[in-house]
């Protein structure tokens, strides 16, 4: 271990760093290509050019930094190797935006039916400003299929404003699929609390998965490029 990394003082929680995800795919799937806009905040303690490399430096820092999991840490870094579960480690804040977004964009017809009733403020203090806005524009995108629609319960008007950001979030768990327990662990520690206790519980297998990522994937390419490769 070089002496940089051994005395470097790293977060309890780094997962929920900005530079965690790209660290995951370093460690998990190293990309030559790696975008350096994807390595916000990459610490200073392990030059990317050098962990990306060399194989070896990536197995040490990976039990490195898993360490206290040493059980499940093959299992965390495998999962990185999945570009569906790859959305699990987009730092918090580009997630949580995903997720308002996505819930704007399922819920998109009744958002505009509520524009001239009293539950319109209540939706925008709900979703954001900005998901609130791409309502409009999100009309215009091709719809998810009728079985994801069906799946997340978006066949019809929701019943409270919450319920938009709830449909994001199922999406978003579904679109990543089963994963390890410990990841799902820290998936419960995101905040927003509501928002990501959504997401982990409707982490799993499903029929419908791939037509999740594949919606979920679509709004990335569309509102946040900078992410669009990493799940190629």
């Amino acid at each position: 271990m070089f002496p940089i990394m051994s005395s470097a003082k790293i977060p309890d929680k780094w997962l929920d760093t900005p530079w965690a995800g790209a660290m995951m795919r370093c460690i998990a799937d190293p990309a030559s290509d790696l975008d350096d806009a994807l390595a916000t905040g990459w610490p200073e303690w392990i030059p990317i050019d050098l962990a990306q490399s060399d194989p070896f430096i990536r197995v040490k820092l990976g039990r490195w930094l898993l360490r206290g999991q040493s059980s499940e840490a093959s299992a965390i870094i495998s999962a990185g190797n999945a570009p569906r579960i790859r959305l699990a480690f987009v730092p918090a804040r580009d997630a949580t935006r995903l997720i308002r977004l996505a819930g704007a964009w399922i819920g998109a017809s009744s958002l505009i039916a509520l524009l001239r009733t009293a539950d319109v403020a209540a939706a925008r203090a709900v979703l954001g400003e900005e998901a609130f806005a791409f309502a409009s524009h999100a009309a215009l995108l091709p719809r998810p299929t009728v079985e994801l629609m069906s799946a997340i319960s978006a066949s019809g008007m929701p019943t409270a404003p919450r319920a938009f950001l709830d449909r994001g979030a199922a999406m978003f768990g579904l679109a990543i699929g089963a994963i390890p327990h410990s990841l799902r662990a820290q998936l419960r520690l995101r905040r927003p609390a509501a928002i990501w206790m959504m997401v982990a519980d409707t982490c799993r297998d499903d029929g419908v998965g791939e037509d999740a990522f594949r919606a979920m994937r679509r709004l990335v390419r569309k509102e946040m490029p900078i992410w669009s490769h990493w799940f190629n």
